[in-house]
């Protein structure tokens, strides 16, 4: 049952593995494949906000297999596989083989853990660690062995070198010892002691960079309030929708009452397994509802001051959000009521896994066939502009330099007269204009861009909208 758990894990993360890649895994790839890995660490780390181990890994996987989307996004894949394997072992060491399998099974058929599986990013990676942390620390608690501390405080170590929500996860630990340090041996929690010293000196080197890189974030986010908003903010509404994403994934519907209506019985269901699992905790179990609600109301708290809450950022929990649920259904002692509930859980990952596999509307944004369309209908007298400072990098990575392309605005946002001034000089001896509408309502909400090449004696003679991209305005003079 494992074997096949496993396998069923794999194809899963394996269908639509060539969709497009988006804005963050088209900046990751294009840097990886610039820069060494010392420029990589040092400098691209800095804008990128996130620590440097997910860039390394992805520069030597380009170095040996190349940088295809199949390419970028196979560790994830085989990461988020691995998690669910971690997990199985986790939910045999807190529970039994039947709850281990099940928690398996929703994790390897869960639709969000699906999708960041496939994703050329550093959140499966930190997921991966997390749970292999997470796996050693539980197997401190129950039985002290030097593989075990060897292995969490390397798992940790590691896992603080791939992103920082992440770091939350240290708290849980904490929290976790000093209310259970009457079950858990004397010897133990003392030796965790020496192990977050030497956790926190292997990160030295990275903290003495942290603040360069913490001051280029804020910066962002208080030149540009929007993008704050986009990268992340704390409000009810936000954190509700987190668990909405945790449960269906990426599938989400343009009317928020219907959407709303669809995910009430749901809820409902998630909630009822919550509480069912109280009756199977214990001292060792209680540890996944730190694992699970202490990253996520912390990160809440913290981004009223940095804006860093979006639910993606969490993966990391999904591993105790499924032990939950499996806890729950296999404490059922009604073999019929048991079986019921995990098909209805089954049920709603496949059925919001199918939508995403099935649905385009919820695959990345759709670079390959924006720029394919560029390609098809470009001169030699073309030019592509953005409404940002400088070419967007998946469609340089698409274009491989065939148009001409550009960034028509400075700074964060467009200026009148900046704008004015600009156009004629990118414009000039040029007869047709591509613009990419993506980003505008950060960038130029009031279209600034489109009218000054409309005075420019620009006219726009087509629109194409493609997913995740928005319009490309074709303008002809």
């Amino acid at each position: 049952m494992l074997y096949l758990i496993i396998f069923v894990s794999l194809f899963l993360r394996l269908i639509n593995l060539n969709q497009s890649l988006w804005l963050d895994e088209a900046i990751n790839l294009n840097n990886v494949r610039a820069l060494g890995f010392g420029d990589l660490v040092l400098k691209y780390s800095l804008s990128d906000f996130h620590p440097p181990l997910y860039h390394v890994i992805l520069k030597a996987n380009t170095l040996l297999i190349g940088s295809s989307e199949l390419a970028a996004r196979l560790p994830s894949v085989i990461l988020g596989v691995l998690s669910v394997y971690i997990t199985y072992l986790i939910g045999k060491k807190l529970y039994d083989k039947k709850t281990a399998l099940i928690g398996a099974v929703l994790l390897a058929t869960a639709p969000l853990h699906i999708y960041y599986s496939q994703e050329a990013r550093m959140y499966m990676l930190a997921a991966f660690w997390a749970t292999l942390s997470v796996y050693f620390f539980i197997s401190l608690v129950k039985k002290e062995s030097l593989s075990n501390w060897l292995g969490f405080i390397a798992s940790t170590i590691l896992m603080l070198y791939s992103d920082y929500l992440v770091y939350l996860l240290l708290p849980t630990y904490i929290i976790y010892l000093i209310l259970f340090r009457k079950n858990v041996k004397r010897s133990t929690i003392i030796g965790f002691i020496p192990s977050f010293i030497l956790i926190f000196l292997a990160l030295i080197p990275w903290l003495l960079i942290f603040p360069k890189q913490l001051h280029v974030g804020l910066t962002v986010a208080s030149a540009s309030p929007a993008w704050a908003n986009v990268v992340g903010f704390s409000d009810l509404k936000n954190l509700g929708l987190s668990l909405v994403k945790f449960t269906v994934g990426r599938i989400s519907h343009d009317n928020n009452l219907i959407y709303a209506i669809t995910f009430l019985p749901i809820g409902i269901f998630v909630l009822f397994l919550f509480a069912i699992s109280i009756f199977r905790m214990s001292k060792y179990r209680s540890y996944l509802q730190f694992w699970f609600f202490t990253p996520l109301l912390l990160g809440f708290f913290i981004s009223f001051f940095i804006p860093v809450f979006v639910y993606f950022r969490f993966i990391f929990i999904l591993p105790a959000f499924y032990l939950i649920w499996a806890s729950a259904i296999n404490s059922v002692n009604i073999k019929k009521i048991s079986n019921t509930l995990l098909l209805l859980a089954l049920f709603i990952n496949l059925i919001s896994t199918s939508i995403y596999f099935i649905n385009s509307k919820f695959h990345r944004e759709d670079w390959k066939e924006a720029t394919k369309f560029v390609h098809q209908m470009s001169n030699d007298k073309t030019i592509v502009l953005f409404e940002q400072e400088g070419s967007m990098a998946p469609f340089d990575y698409y274009n491989s330099g065939k148009v001409e392309s550009a960034g028509a605005i400075k700074g964060f946002s467009a200026n009148q007269m900046d704008v004015k001034e600009n156009i004629p000089i990118v414009t000039k001896n040029v007869d047709k204009i591509f613009l990419f509408q993506y980003l505008s309502g950060i960038t130029d909400p009031q279209g600034i861009l489109f009218q000054e090449i409309s005075n420019e004696g620009f006219k726009n003679i087509s629109t194409k909208n493609f997913n995740g991209v928005g319009f490309i305005y074709e303008f002809i003079r």
